[in-house]
């Protein structure tokens, strides 16, 4: 792991980090997808979501729904305390969540041990999925972003943006703020979610990306348009990267 100096992006990954423009936007969805895919193709998926806010209490224990979900994903092979070790019930960014609960979380004392052990002997047939909790610039400890698994991991990300109007801002700041990070980008996954608009008179956000990227950071991530969470296949690019 770098621990802080950023990847190149030749460099050989065992996995990536889920970001996202904002929460809500299907990152889980996207995640539990590519664990499919992975096990589909022979491989075993390593999923993670370091933190989860927005937990439910059942028969005494805080249920993460997005690490349940994830679990599902890639077969159970895991425990849910591993793939989802710190869990808040209050809805909102996790130090906040922390805070209101009576903790404090930081991430050199709290996440970066998870990480370590989440990245520690990884099999050749393995590969890491790591998903962050909300938008890549929330904060997600007293003293990180989410942006900072990517960077702590040493993985590069894939920055999941939600298919509908008003997309474009956010993707193309996201990956200014990526790349002036230095951290590269597996791929965009534009996700369309089931409330989105479709039709003739929606925007076409992969082709309007494909013109702009360019434009901005020099070797531009693929874009990929995720319509279907049944169809895993979409995501197919990602092995290849």
């Amino acid at each position: 792991m770098n621990h802080g100096n950023a990847r190149t992006p030749g460099h050989d990954a065992r996995g990536w980090v889920v970001l996202a423009t904002d929460t809500g936007v299907g990152k889980t969805v996207v995640s539990c997808a590519l664990a499919r895919l992975l096990i589909d193709h022979g491989l075993l998926p390593r999923v993670r979501k370091p933190v989860e806010t927005g937990c439910k209490i059942v028969h005494g224990e805080r249920l993460p729904a997005d690490g349940i979900a994830l679990r599902e994903a890639a077969d159970g092979r895991e425990s849910l305390e591993a793939i989802c070790p710190i869990r808040y019930l209050t809805p909102v960014a996790a130090p906040e969540a922390a805070r209101r609960e009576g903790e404090t979380l930081s991430f050199k004392r709290d996440l970066a041990p998870i990480l370590d052990r989440s990245l520690a002997d990884l099999p050749a047939r393995e590969r890491v999925i790591i998903e962050s909790a909300g938008g890549l610039l929330s904060p997600l400890a007293d003293d990180a972003l989410n942006v900072r698994l990517a960077e702590y991991a040493d993985l590069p990300s894939i920055l999941v943006t939600p298919d509908r109007l008003g997309t474009l801002s956010s993707t193309l700041t996201a990956v200014e703020s990526l790349h002036q990070r230095q951290l590269p980008i597996a791929a965009i996954i534009l996700n369309r979610r089931p409330n989105d608009p479709t039709g003739p008179d929606c925007p076409d956000n992969a082709a309007s990306l494909r013109e702009w990227l360019p434009r901005l950071v020099p070797t531009p991530p693929p874009v990929i348009a995720f319509h279907d969470p049944q169809r895993p296949d979409a995501l197919l690019p990602l092995l290849d990267h």
